[in-house]
């Protein structure tokens, strides 16, 4: 059996407890051997729960220092792409959490840098990673639903909270947060988007450097297909959670959240697929309801947690030599999209994504 993966952890906020049990729960691939942040009592607590006893403040000194071969970035947006390309350089396989990066270039510079170091490069777009949306991609490639015509997502949420997520120039706002995983789902679904129009609002005062909390966007696909995007912070109730669906000539397949969760199977934002076949409909075998859910029964996968699943995935692509679901080359793809929204919004007109 090969030896786990070791890996430096930096930056202890929220996101970075989603990766926790990946570390303590499957030790024999992927060991937490290091934990990095400039707020000492979070990385002291960090390290506490998984049992780490190199603890830094200083991420360099961490590259340099500690006994690691990875490293997991859950930092802000805006330190995406010095920690990456300083962990490249210091010939670090890299996982960073989404968004990418602040910028375009950014994102470019960061692919550049793990290509030239010949490590490892994955985006963290974990509602890839579970059953059910594994099971919707095959369902979707083997050509159930037809041509794919149409597909609709939404994130309708409260107010954000003070923090750096509210400020623009930390990378903050709906569409980084939030739609970016919808966003990048629709992707792997259908594929690369050529063309999109949007629309960015900044509605609530904790909002800063014009960082929105509300947009709405087309998408248009390469394949013909089109794409609606909604997402809001500004909604103080909502009936429906985010979901997606997927309109194709045959049939159609729509999400519909988890109501539930544990400790082993923290919330997803998509906690079923349903489909439905217009044949069905159309001879009568399906009348009241007319969707049934996908079966994923032959999904395996290592965990129920999708968070888990991705640095397993993660580590298998280290030590396969293969290229991550979501590498860089392709998340930069998921990245064109927010930035043609962005610039779209600026300048009231449509945005070529080849432009960019």
């Amino acid at each position: 059996m090969s030896k786990p993966l070791k890996v430096g952890l930096v930056g202890t906020g929220g996101i970075s407890n989603r990766h926790m049990a990946a570390y303590l729960d499957h030790p024999d691939r992927v060991q937490l051997t290091a934990v990095c942040d400039v707020v000492e009592p979070l990385a002291q607590e960090y390290a506490k729960k998984t049992g780490v006893k190199a603890i830094y403040l200083d991420y360099e000194q961490m590259l340099r220092e500690a006994d690691i071969d990875a490293v997991d970035i859950c930092t802000g947006h805006n330190l995406h792409a010095p920690q990456t390309i300083a962990a490249a350089e210091a010939g670090k396989h890299v996982i960073v959490e989404k968004a990418m990066s602040n910028t375009l270039q950014d994102c470019r510079d960061m692919i550049e840098a793990t290509d030239k170091a010949g490590v490892t490069f994955m985006i963290a777009q974990h509602l890839r990673h579970s059953p059910e949306a594994i099971a919707a991609k095959r369902f979707i490639d083997e050509g159930n639903l037809g041509d794919i015509h149409a597909a609709r997502t939404h994130v309708i949420m409260s107010g954000a909270q003070k923090s750096w997520m509210n400020d623009a120039k930390a990378g903050g706002g709906v569409l980084q947060v939030n739609s970016v995983h919808h966003i990048d789902l629709l992707r792997y679904f259908i594929g690369n988007v050529k063309r999109v129009t949007g629309i960015c609002r900044t509605v609530q005062p904790q909002m800063t450097n014009g960082a929105e909390d509300l947009a709405a966007a087309t998408l248009e696909f390469e394949n013909g297909a089109i794409g609606d995007l909604f997402a809001s912070w500004t909604t103080y109730l909502s009936p429906v959670n985010p979901s997606y669906m997927i309109l194709g000539s045959k049939g159609s397949i729509h999400s519909t959240p988890a109501s539930t969760a544990n400790d082993n199977a923290p919330v997803r934002h998509f906690g079923l697929v349903m489909y439905g076949f217009k044949e069905d409909v159309e001879r009568g075998k399906r009348k009241d309801p007319p969707f049934e859910p996908l079966d994923t029964s032959d999904i395996n996968l290592p965990s129920t947690s999708f968070f888990v699943n991705e640095i397993l995935h993660f580590e298998e692509c280290i030590r396969e030599g293969k290229e991550p679901v979501s590498s860089g080359r392709d998340n930069i793809e998921t990245m064109k999209v927010l930035f043609g929204i962005f610039e779209s919004a600026r300048t009231g007109k449509a945005i070529d994504l080849a432009d960019l």
